[in-house]
């Protein structure tokens, strides 16, 4: 895996992070998906009660799972073990001081090459569209 090339992650100049990842939201389920979780994560990396030595910190770090079921049984009919890789996620953080947030997300078609099987390919394919065009509308 090439991270430079295996993720994608697009800036954006942000007054407020609410307004971006409240976009970010409503761009996820025009498209038919329905997200289901957001884990907030924020300053986590801070929280030196939890053993934890870093100095990363985030105003804000959000990761977004979301899926679509008709995608999901496609996938899964295809190769059983493809769930590995669901729900799918975009990560959304915007570091202290930073003017600029970022999303980013993992590209499916990547992950699909793991696996034989075409249905999954031909899912991912749609999916990495999908998740390209949100992060345009972003802008």
């Amino acid at each position: 895996m090439v991270i430079d090339e295996d993720v994608v992650t697009k800036s954006y100049d942000v007054d407020d992070f609410d307004d971006l990842l409240n976009d970010l939201l409503s761009e996820i389920e025009v498209r038919n998906y329905r997200v289901t979780r957001i884990n907030h994560i924020d300053n986590v990396l801070d929280q030196k009660e939890r053993g934890l030595s870093t100095k990363m910190r985030f105003t804000h770090y959000k990761i977004v799972e979301f899926c679509n079921l008709n995608s999901c049984a496609e996938m899964l009919s295809a190769d059983v073990l493809s769930g590995v890789f669901m729900p799918v996620r975009f990560i959304a953080y915007q570091g202290v001081d930073d003017q600029k947030a970022y999303v980013s997300f993992l590209r499916p078609t990547r992950f699909a090459a793991l696996f034989s099987a075409t249905g999954v390919m031909d899912v991912a394919v749609g999916l990495e569209k999908d998740m390209s065009d949100v992060l345009e509308e972003l802008a």
